[in-house]
């Protein structure tokens, strides 16, 4: 699964990677900690209603989808990720699948391998060897709610707030000795298909996702044990990517 993530790269080298255009809060900061409910960055594709163009955008979404019926903001504290067995089976995801596709950035991610009964569990970072960033498959949602939203996932007018969920699948190889799922992380070059807004079917969109040719390959990641401390929210800093440290 993925449940916490870190994101403290560049803007501007990622919207030209991405030939994407910045529409996103200027204000949010680099953060070493985001935890569901928190504002992520998403890029997302649409085609404009009257001039037929697409548009390309880096924008803010709530991380926690949440689907036209839900009640109240809270339902996205368990929509956070959805597994791509079955997209297009609830009612939750299946909405999105064929018209609000969407990647989120970062630049890795935790998982905490359980540890034996009475031993705290023990976090570790996942990310490309290589520095590069992760392009995470997700589905995003343009609530309406009770409208007057306020905060960075907010649209202008405060009448819907754009919230997302990533993508996960059966964990494989080393990934799978530390947790039974791993977010779709999706490769460079498989980012276009992904958004492509001419692939409009949910089902075609689902069985896209289950082929494994899309995604990145396990050997480019780095796992490696970092800091306890960012089990805590509250704890935020580059620190939280450096090893723990040992009693002599």
């Amino acid at each position: 699964m993925c449940g916490r993530f870190a994101f403290f790269q560049e803007i501007e080298p990622l919207v030209d990677d991405l030939d994407a255009v910045d529409l996103s809060d200027p204000h949010l900061r680099s953060r070493w900690n985001i935890p569901p409910t928190a504002p992520i960055y998403v890029v997302t594709e649409s085609v404009d209603h009257d001039s037929g163009e697409v548009l390309r955008a880096l924008r803010v979404a709530r991380w926690g989808l949440l689907p036209p019926f839900a009640k109240d903001a809270s339902f996205s504290s368990r929509t956070f990720n959805a597994r791509r067995e079955t997209l297009g089976e609830k009612p939750s995801f299946r909405g999105s699948l064929g018209r609000y596709r969407a990647i989120v950035p970062m630049d890795g991610y935790y998982e905490w391998l359980r540890g034996p009964k009475g031993i705290r569990k023990q976090p570790y970072f996942i990310a490309p060897a290589d520095g590069s960033p992760l392009y995470m498959a997700a589905l995003v949602s343009w609530w309406k709610g009770p409208g007057d939203h306020e905060g960075p996932a907010a649209s202008m007018d405060g009448s819907f707030l754009l919230s997302a969920t990533i993508i996960t699948r059966e964990a494989t190889g080393d990934l799978a000795a530390i947790h039974d799922r791993t977010p779709v992380m999706l490769r460079r070059s498989a980012v276009d298909s992904w958004l492509d807004t001419t692939m409009d079917d949910r089902h075609a969109a689902q069985q896209w996702i289950l082929q494994d040719s899309a995604l990145l390959e396990d050997a480019t990641l780095e796992v490696r044990e970092v800091d306890p401390a960012v089990g805590t929210v509250g704890n935020d800093g580059p620190e939280l990517l450096e090893k723990p440290q040992t009693l002599l």
